[in-house]
């Protein structure tokens, strides 16, 4: 009788520390790109653990390689606490100076996101698609109630680059985020069709992105990403 472990058990700490890598991953690219200044306080285990579509134990191996790192502290009863950035983890693209240069970065988007979604549907890993569909209900709440949805658009974009399984997207995503946030406010400043009328079309676009990645479908995800984007030109420059 073989004494061998399971295929299915043996995988399963394998997939838990890569989850847990992705995390550890994506809150040092997003502490050194400030998102979490030094002394700010993280958000709880629970609303982490939600965000990254993960148990609570892998978010723990994540906290615990950023304790390690020296990077966050734990202060008993008050939670976890940033204090220090991994500069040089950090990319910095400058800000966007003018139009032309909002132009540019779309088009540069275009690139990196569309392969990202095309990645992202091959790798079809469920937790991380959850995890789109969470940023698209925030953004349908954050308009719902009058407020600001720019910061669950760009988390919506954000998931696609973690659902994808490589940690370069999600650091050079995050890196954009302050470009990525500006160029999708001005052109809800700047377009000339109704409010209502242009959400309604963005959240169409991203719900055909996220049900191309969840079909598993790499070829109409990255058209869907590449539509969505150059739809976002025409409402700028049109």
């Amino acid at each position: 009788m073989s004494s061998r472990t399971p295929p299915d058990v043996a995988a399963a700490p394998a997939t838990s520390k890569r989850l847990g890598d992705q995390v550890h991953e994506a809150l040092v690219e997003q502490i050194a790109a400030g998102r979490y200044p030094v002394g700010s306080r993280l958000p709880s285990e629970f609303e982490l653990a939600a965000v990254f579509g993960v148990s609570r134990p892998v978010l723990r191996q994540a906290l615990g390689r950023l304790k390690a790192e020296g990077i966050i502290t734990t202060r008993q009863g008050a939670g976890n606490f940033v204090l220090r950035r991994n500069e040089s983890r950090r990319l910095e693209y400058g800000p966007l100076q003018n139009l032309p240069d909002v132009q540019r970065c779309l088009e540069f988007r275009c690139g990196l996101e569309t392969e990202a979604a095309r990645r992202a549907a091959i790798a079809r890993n469920e937790d991380a698609i959850d995890g789109i569909a969470r940023a698209i209900d925030a953004m349908e709440r954050a308009i719902g109630a009058g407020g600001s949805s720019i910061e669950a658009d760009f988390e919506f974009h954000l998931a696609i680059a973690r659902a994808s399984q490589n940690r370069f997207f999600v650091t050079t995503l995050e890196a954009l985020r302050s470009q990525v946030e500006f160029g999708i406010k001005l052109s809800r400043s700047f377009a000339t069709t109704p409010l209502n009328e242009r959400l309604d079309s963005v959240l169409a676009e991203h719900r055909e992105i996220h049900e191309a990645i969840r079909a598993g479908d790499p070829d109409r995800a990255k058209r869907a990403v590449a539509l969505h984007l150059e739809a976002g030109i025409a409402r700028l420059f049109a």
